[in-house]
């Protein structure tokens, strides 16, 4: 639980950092980042990934563009 907690706040803290000397759209792509990484993770430690969830990303995606569109 420690590890947990100060992790976030670490995590937090280095987030509010990079906006600070970066812009807003700057840390938000190093956000969407994220689960690309993860994806990688997964590959490497042979996880399979399932149709569904392929379905699931391309609606969080679709989510994402909707969002971002003016």
């Amino acid at each position: 639980m420690i590890l947990g907690v100060v992790g976030t706040g670490i995590a937090n803290i280095l987030f509010f950092k990079l906006i600070q000397i970066s812009s807003p759209v700057f840390a938000t792509s190093v956000t969407y980042l994220i689960p690309v990484v993860a994806f990688f993770w997964g590959l490497l430690d042979h996880e399979m990934l399932t149709s569904i969830q392929f379905f699931g990303a391309f609606i969080i995606l679709i989510g994402v563009y909707l969002s971002a569109k003016k």
